[in-house]
């Protein structure tokens, strides 16, 4: 296994080096979302990975919750104003005003719990080979950061389904309001 230096790049694909990012002080190690120990999994899942792969996997976590509706957010099932307004945005084309209402749906929703969910999803789909394992390993390393990407293409991929303006993964489109 290789070891990981904390002057190197970290392993979750950030960019950042080690020690400013997963592997910084240990009360940074323990704030994050997940339990250590699926972090811990994914860190020994990735090791011998050259940047370039890791890059490459991390360039696609954007697009992670199209696979499957499993890496789709639950969203609460009442439509909270900042929902609306999301969906409505969508339905406008508002590009702007979206990104302002997801922002706060996200802040609302957002927990370890969901995080949880969402990362025994990705490790579901891996095991069924559906993802592969490093790409898998940097999502979860990714979810337990403190703004996530995943987590938040998650909940906008639920919003656009729920919007009428985007498929599920098997092409159905959700009737709207």
């Amino acid at each position: 296994m290789a070891k990981i230096r904390r002057n190197g790049p970290c392993l979750c694909g950030s960019g950042s080096k080690a020690k400013r990012c997963c592997y910084g002080t240990q009360e940074a190690v323990d704030s994050g979302m997940l339990p250590r120990d699926l972090g811990d999994d994914a860190i020994a899942d990735l090791n011998g990975t050259d940047e370039i792969e890791l890059r490459t996997y991390f360039d696609q976590l954007l697009y992670l919750p199209e696979i499957d509706t499993s890496l789709q957010v639950r969203l609460p099932g009442i439509i909270t104003p900042d929902m609306d307004r999301a969906i409505n945005a969508l339905r406008d084309d508002d590009d702007e005003e979206f990104d302002e209402a997801l922002d706060k749906v996200v802040s609302a929703i957002d927990s370890a719990d969901r995080r949880i969910d969402l990362a025994q999803a990705v490790l579901t789909l891996r095991d069924q080979g559906q993802i592969k394992q490093k790409f898998a390993a940097i999502a979860v390393l990714e979810l337990d950061r403190n703004e996530s990407m995943v987590f938040r293409s998650s909940v906008a991929e639920s919003l656009a389904i729920l919007a009428g303006d985007q498929p599920t993964p098997a092409g159905l489109l959700v009737a709207t309001r």
